[in-house]
């Protein structure tokens, strides 16, 4: 088996060994938020574009972390925020316009990947740090040799990662997704009434942006 094939099935198995509670505490990250609050008659697609705006809010909080590389969990974090996105976006493809819509969701799908050798790495390098604590001199050395590799192939993915996270922050994309999926203003409220200006906050809605 592959350290990459390797690195998936450990971290497959940590995650199925992991307390369910332990499991629900690391699953809510450092970045999470208050869930977005909707109002029960708001019209679907104002709901997903302000679940979709938290969403994009909370992996563009999280990526900082996860570049500087102080803490493992910081990968983790995005990797939990944009996965929540795009499960987000996943639902809304009907509901926008394709010509723009495509690029922020395929960006979404991209991030998670990003992070993802990274992620498997350190996971399978904490699995075999408790397997070295507990082993004997002579199976050590071999250990050693296995830790090494991953750690180079760690360090090979993290350069990726920060590239192209980088590259992400330094772009249009921040900005467009906001500019997409920005906060609705107050006169489109859609429970507000019609203050006799001439413009229907529901009209404003579902008339797309």
């Amino acid at each position: 088996m592959t350290a990459a094939g390797q690195s998936r099935s450990s971290a497959r198995d940590t995650e199925a060994t992991t307390p369910p509670a332990k499991r629900a505490r690391r699953s809510r990250g450092k970045n999470d938020r208050q869930a977005v609050a909707l109002i029960p008659d708001q019209p679907y697609r104002a709901a997903l574009i302000e679940l979709i705006a938290e969403r994009w809010t909370m992996v563009w909080q999280a990526v900082p972390a996860a570049l500087a590389g102080d803490d493992i969990e910081g990968v983790h974090d995005v990797r939990v925020a944009s996965r929540r996105l795009r499960a987000a976006m996943d639902v809304a493809v009907p509901c926008f316009p394709d010509d723009w819509y495509r690029r922020l969701h395929q960006t979404a799908k991209s991030i998670t990947k990003s992070l993802g050798e990274v992620r498997d790495r350190d996971v399978l390098l904490a699995s075999l740090a408790k397997e070295r604590a507990a082993s004997t001199r002579l199976e050590r050395p071999g250990l050693d040799r296995i830790i090494q590799r991953i750690e180079a192939e760690r360090r090979q993915s993290r350069v990726e990662m920060e590239a192209y996270l980088s590259q992400l922050l330094e772009g249009d994309l921040p900005a467009e997704s906001r500019r997409r999926f920005g906060r609705i203003p107050p006169d489109a409220d859609p429970v507000a009434t019609n203050d006799g200006s001439g413009s229907d906050p529901r009209r404003i809605l579902e008339a797309g942006r």
